[in-house]
């Protein structure tokens, strides 16, 4: 058998696999449109309320837009990102991002609060989590759910190092002046990253997925067709779940800086941001280490019921320590969820068509994503914070249900087709950057 050394050079891989380059970079983009977008949203909203002297319910439209237009453009660009080199996605999505912050300084009524958000949200869809799991699971196959578990940390991350600093700021001097360092933190964190270290493919580095090294022939991408995947059960109750998941807890997290701030008062609503983003991260990584021994769908149920269990905690908690303390349990199932979305998807599916199927997905579990702030904002209005924390705990209960309505994953594996050859999409941006 020949040594390494002595292999041709197109099976040779030398180094630092580049895949850890690519997750690093989508853990510092995540960091900054999550810190600056997913879990400041619901700092946003809280200055909505105060600045323009508007309620709980209406305000919580504007979280809605956000999450609910990203999802569609997530959609819609799916097609397209095997196709084009991603690196544009990020490009429009840092300039299309920092223009809409610097317009803060225009919102002045609830119509120019909606477009903001609504602009936003197209933002997040092109530099967010559709792009960034999309290259994550190119690059990875065996080491799959620890690569997204590193990248996806980045999340949480960001609502550690940057939305505290933007509460912060927004409080003190308010959303305009607050938007204008917003603008050049998120083109910074999204552009150059991407345009300098992003590649779509391992094959742009001669290489396969883990670092293997690549063969002469290529190989295809292996994985079921979209259609059939779609209309499969195994999909169709994922998206139940999901939207059910995903009601309660981007809900809760819009409304818990507000529910922290009516009953405990704004600065432990500011810490429970970094504290709700810190569990996320921690968990998250522990996360990425159980699923050697359990199953990814076991997991996924078992982090279900802890979300439920945490959300009805939130509903009873009326100290500074018990909202804490419920936010720390919430932190433990809020990132892992969100990481085992595409990894079910991945494990079910292949990645012949991940793009698409993840982003269809997230499509219907947006319905969930935009109806969680509203309708919690809702309810707080009509009642209070306990009714609303209660409701998300109950449909927390329900996704646990679908989940075990959706049926193992092998089922969906039954799907997968003998890929045809594949032949390399022409890149111009990537070849003229390929090193």
């Amino acid at each position: 058998m020949r040594s390494r050394t002595q292999l041709p050079a197109h099976q040779r891989t030398e180094g630092l696999f580049y895949g850890w380059v690519i997750v690093a970079s989508v853990f510092l983009i995540l960091l900054t449109t999550a810190g600056l977008g997913f879990y400041n949203a619901s700092v946003i909203l809280k200055a909505g309320v105060t600045e323009l002297g508007v309620k709980q319910g209406p305000a919580s439209l504007g979280p809605t837009l956000f999450f609910s237009i990203s999802g569609l453009t997530g959609f819609l660009l799916a097609k397209k990102l095997n196709d084009i080199d991603l690196r544009w996605f990020y490009l429009i999505g840092g300039i299309i991002g920092s223009g809409a912050l610097f317009g803060l300084r225009w919102v002045d009524s609830l119509a120019h609060y909606y477009l903001f958000f609504a602009v936003y949200g197209v933002a997040f869809a092109f530099a967010g989590l559709v792009p960034g799991t999309t290259l994550v699971a190119r690059w990875f196959d065996r080491r799959r759910p620890t690569a997204l578990s590193i990248a996806s940390t980045g999340l949480s991350m960001g609502g550690i190092v940057l939305t505290p600093f933007a509460a912060r700021s927004i409080r003190a001097h308010g959303l305009a002046a607050a938007g204008n360092w917003m603008a050049i933190a998120w083109f910074i964190g999204v552009v150059p990253l991407a345009l300098l270290l992003l590649r779509n493919f391992p094959a742009d580095k001669g290489l396969e997925p883990d670092g293997a090294p690549r063969p002469p022939q290529p190989v295809a991408l292996r994985g079921a067709d979209f259609g059939p995947a779609c209309r499969s059960r195994f999909f169709l109750w994922l998206c139940a779940t999901y939207s059910m998941i995903f009601l309660a807890q981007v809900g809760a997290i819009a409304q818990l800086y507000s529910l922290a701030s009516e009953r405990v008062g704004d600065d432990t609503a500011a810490v429970t941001v970094s504290v709700l983003a810190f569990t996320s991260v921690l968990a998250r990584l522990l996360g990425g280490v159980v699923l050697r021994w359990i199953s990814t769908k076991m997991l996924t149920a078992v982090l279900a019921v802890a979300q439920a269990g945490a959300l009805a905690f939130l509903a009873m908690a009326d100290t500074r320590y018990m909202v804490l303390a419920g936010t720390v349990f919430f932190g433990l199932s809020v990132g892992n969820l969100l990481m085992l979305q595409p990894l079910l998807l991945a494990e079910a599916y292949g990645i012949k068509n991940y793009s698409r199927i993840y982003s269809l997905n997230q499509l219907m579990g947006t319905i969930g994503v935009a109806g969680g702030p509203w309708l919690l904002g809702y309810i707080h209005d009509q009642s209070d914070f306990r009714t609303a924390f209660a409701f998300a705990a109950g449909a927390n209960v329900l996704g646990f249900i679908f989940l075990t309505l959706a049926g193992p994953t092998s089922k969906a594996q039954e799907l997968w087709n003998t890929p045809e050859p594949v032949v390399a999409a022409a890149m111009p941006m990537a070849q003229s950057a390929r090193a």
